[in-house]
């Protein structure tokens, strides 16, 4: 589905949300949500986030019952998007690019080199500066931003390595099909080329495309490894996905219902990234170790963020928030003190914060 039917679904089903939305349980029954997404069981996402959310929701005994449903169970991100805000799905998890298919200033989350490291990307999400972007989306389209987790840093794979933008000229760089993704690509100095997930493992295996790029544990758990020689430590994508829900169906939570909610995925959202980073670390010491690929070390970040920086500087919808992001050479912590999520914690703000 392309960006302009998904946002035109997206408009066509806004009527239906009145009548989509689930009715409330009867008094004495627990309030029962779904949360669907398309990462797989073995992923950071669902392996320390979602595959515990229902377990530690019924501990909290406030009466909530959820079930999840990962692995792409009950549809695309596009269309876990439409069902969330038809009210047919009360909660999603989807990434910055989709979501700037609402609002195109959260682009800047999936452009090259906006942030320095994943530390940096989550004091942005969950602090000041995004506030009314988040809320411009529970405004438009009736769908609240809870949390902000890590996917991981992203690295390119390759046959040859690659330390410098000019190593890319002319390098098909295999990357999701959203225009921001292409435009990283292009920003790195590749040539992007949109390829499926599901296919990247052949494109690169026949020699359709030259590379990839991915967080380190999906290049394991998706086998990337087997058809690459070489991982390039570029890190120039700090990736996130955020944690969504309904507007109308957190309005019928009650406050015990909604702290309880927020505080558990904030406490997940904290175990991904814990997660995420061991097991980035732990196959890394083991490629080395079996020399499984060249780790490619001395890669140029500096000429890569430069590049990047002056590519997204002007011409984008989101360039004037990606300058002000990619300027903040040691950000202030922008969000709590712990680092957790804080949109629309204060019961007394619940309907106005997003």
């Amino acid at each position: 589905m392309t960006g302009s039917r998904v946002v035109l679904s997206m408009a066509a089903v806004l009527a239906g949300l009145l009548a989509g939305c689930s009715q409330p349980p009867a008094p004495g029954e627990p309030v029962r949500l779904r949360l669907a997404h398309v990462y797989e069981l073995k992923s950071p996402t669902h392996a320390f986030g979602t595959a515990h959310l229902a377990q530690r929701l019924a501990a909290a005994g406030v009466g909530l019952d959820v079930s999840v449903f990962p692995a792409a169970q009950l549809g695309s991100e596009a269309e876990l998007l439409e069902q969330l805000v038809a009210g047919e799905l009360e909660l999603a998890i989807a990434g910055p690019s989709f979501l700037a298919m609402w609002h195109p200033e959260i682009g800047a989350f999936d452009a090259a080199y906006a942030f320095r490291d994943l530390d940096h990307m989550l004091q942005v999400a969950h602090g000041e500066l995004m506030k009314p972007r988040w809320d411009e989306l529970r405004r438009r389209y009736g769908v609240r931003v809870l949390d902000t987790w890590v996917y991981g840093s992203r690295h390119i794979t390759s046959n040859r390595p690659i330390r410098h933008p000019d190593d890319l000229r002319g390098f098909r760089l295999r990357l999701p099909a959203a225009r921001v993704w292409q435009a990283s690509g292009e920003a790195l100095g590749a040539s992007p080329m949109p390829v499926a997930f599901a296919e990247v493992y052949m494109a690169l295996q026949q020699g359709m495309a030259d590379g990839q790029e991915n967080p380190v544990p999906t290049i394991q758990a998706m086998g990337f490894h087997e058809v690459q020689k070489c991982l390039n430590l570029t890190g120039h994508i700090q990736s996130s996905i955020q944690i969504l829900v309904n507007e109308q169906v957190w309005q019928r939570l009650n406050a015990a219902q909604q702290d309880a909610l927020l505080q558990t995925l904030c406490e997940l959202g904290r175990e991904v990234q814990a997660g995420t980073e061991r097991e980035d670390r732990e196959i890394l010491a083991a490629w080395r170790e079996k020399e499984v690929l060249q780790i490619v070390d001395d890669v140029d970040v500096e000429a890569f963020r430069r590049r990047a920086r002056e590519y997204f500087a002007e011409g984008f919808p989101f360039s004037s928030l990606y300058q002000t992001i990619s300027s903040q050479e040691a950000p202030r912590q922008l969000g709590s003190d712990d680092g957790a999520v804080v949109p629309s914690q204060d019961s007394a703000e619940r309907e106005e914060t997003p």
